[in-house]
């Protein structure tokens, strides 16, 4: 049972034994081991334990994770032009005229990094939709595969506004990736797994944004167009590896389950690593969906905002939401440029950004032992705190005087120290929050609505700040630090009192959890009785 504030009612008791499955399943073992997705023998394996166990899905977590990856790269890529002397010096204009100095106008400086957030506020939601219908699998294929064709029109771009326009399609086929990778990755993973495995994603985009910049430093000597073409042929590296590979990995079993496809459902199973029982899981993967179509025969994404569903879609939206209100956009998408603007040249610029995203890949990686032993809550928390008063730190520094060296590289040194922060805590763990809370038979939609969500902020976050970091407009410079100091302060106090902590626990124990509206700081400590696993809300609108 929960504890004392959510022990299940009598009505309750008689509501479980009204609607119990026609199969049941009786140890404990199994119970954990097949909560939904088939998060198999979650907190009784080590991570070593089930690393040796499922080293199939292991394997199929990391592959799915490569498409992350351009996102990095092409974020970086595109936010990164405008520290390119070649770029300027071919789409901006000489200033002050007779100088031999190009810079961009800040309409352009402003497009070019939101090009493919602009994509990536409506690419979540149709990638929501392809994937209840055609599976993880299948719609992260398809939209891999078109990004090849999206990159061709940056690549042969002759002016600014086609290559914008590229950028804009590009991102409408990749901002599925957050949401595409995140949901096959929790149905193949065991609980012990599933943390690190979802976290990753977020080293992958670190480590496409450390390609990226290394791209853009061998390149940023060429006085033609190669200088910032290259960089975009480079890009075709990992859309062709993941294709090549993921053709042949297992569909997500919970997908084959819910399109009633038993024997392939099995099949898959045990190409990723559950060797006996598979028929057992089939079947229990079953009555769950079964139970669940008690209360919604089909899924929109209306049913995301109905019942505890509403409060799982606001947790995931506001919490993949932080990674740019901390933020991020300064440290990812104008790293070259606020280093520059602190005084430091382009080609030193470009240096410090390579330590800066092997700094975040760094972090990313300490982030794994974190998932472990604070789990998500407290990681998440703390690593907000962290970022925040680096934020308002650089915001201090900058109000030394110009003719203050020291001050303009702390400015920097600030903004390093934070991404590595941010890695180790903020950035990865968003993934496996954000695949974990959502109910079940609406992962996919309540996944392209955070995804959807937080890249609205990001559109209007790195819309203003060109203007607001500009020598000629707005000139804040390192002042951008106290905007998103107090932004990252009221981050930090909703996830105190919202975020509810997802370590160890089955999708099962998460959506028992939820229709019982414990509280988030509760989540945690909560007890749970193996019967109370089977307990339906009768009452409830939610179809989790």
């Amino acid at each position: 049972m929960v504890s004392s504030e959510t022990k299940v009612s009598p009505k309750a008791k008689d509501t479980h034994d009204s609607l119990a499955p026609p199969t049941a399943i009786d140890t404990h073992d199994h119970q954990k081991t097949l909560g939904h997705g088939a998060s198999s023998l979650g907190p009784e394996l080590t991570v070593r334990e089930a690393f040796q166990q499922h080293r199939q899905a292991a394997f199929w977590a990391a592959w799915f994770i490569i498409p992350n990856a351009v996102i990095g790269y092409d974020a970086t890529t595109l936010g990164n032009l405008v520290g390119l002397p070649q770029f300027r010096k071919d789409f901006g204009y000489e200033s002050p005229p007779g100088s031999g100095s190009f810079t961009l106008s800040a309409s352009w400086t402003a497009a070019f990094p939101y090009a493919h957030i602009i994509g990536f506020c409506l690419g979540p939601l149709w990638a929501g939709w392809c994937t209840d219908r055609f599976g993880p699998k299948k719609t992260l294929l398809g939209c891999t595969a078109t990004s090849c064709l999206t990159l061709l029109i940056q690549i042969f771009g002759r002016n600014a506004a086609v290559i914008f326009a590229g950028a804009v399609l590009t991102g409408l086929v990749t901002g599925s990736f957050p949401a595409l990778g995140p949901a096959y990755i929790s149905e193949i993973l065991p609980v012990s797994l599933r943390g690190i495995g979802l976290a990753a994603n977020n080293l992958a985009q670190v480590a496409g944004s450390f390609i990226s910049v290394g791209v853009l430093r061998g390149t940023e000597g060429l006085s033609n167009k190669w200088a910032y073409k290259i960089p975009f042929i480079t890009e075709y590296a990992f859309p062709a590896m993941f294709i090549m590979g993921a053709v042949f990995a297992p569909e997500a079993p919970w997908f084959l389950v819910k399109k009633g496809r038993y024997h392939q459902a099995a099949t898959s199973l045990r190409r990723t690593g559950y060797a006996c029982d598979t028929e057992l899981i089939v079947t229990h993967m079953k009555d769950t969906i079964q139970r669940e179509e008690q209360y919604a025969n089909s899924t929109t994404y209306l049913d995301c905002f109905k019942g505890t569903n509403l409060r799982r879609t606001t947790i995931a939206s506001i919490c993949y939401s932080g990674q740019f209100l901390s933020g991020i956009n300064v440290a990812t998408s104008y790293s070259t440029y606020f280093f520059q603007l602190a005084g430091i040249e382009s080609s030193q610029a470009f240096n410090l950004s390579l330590g800066l995203f092997g700094l975040g890949i760094f972090g990313n990686i300490l982030s794994w032992p974190m998932l472990q032993i604070w789990g998500r809550r407290a990681g998440y928390i703390s690593t907000c705190l962290a970022t925040t008063l680096v934020m308002f730190l650089v915001g201090f520094l900058d109000l030394a005087p110009r003719s203050n060296n020291a001050a303009i590289y702390a400015k920097s040194v600030m903004l390093i120290i934070f991404y590595f922060l941010y890695n180790c805590g903020l950035g990865p763990l968003v993934y496996a929050i954000i695949a974990e809370i959502p109910s079940t038979k609406i992962r996919g939609q309540t996944l392209g609505v955070a995804a959807s969500v937080s890249h609205i902020f990001s559109l209007s976050i790195t819309a203003g700040l060109p203007y607001a970091m500009s020598p000629t407009e707005g000139n804040w410079g390192g002042k951008i630090g106290f905007l998103f100091g107090g932004l990252g302060t009221l981050l930090f106090i909703w996830a105190f009192l919202c975020l509810p902590e997802t370590k160890n626990r089955t999708f099962e124990e998460i959506d028992y959890l939820f229709r019982r509206k414990t509280s988030a700081r509760k989540f945690s400590s909560a007890l749970i009785e193996l019967e109370d696993l089977t307990v339906i809300e009768g009452q409830s609108a939610d179809i989790g």
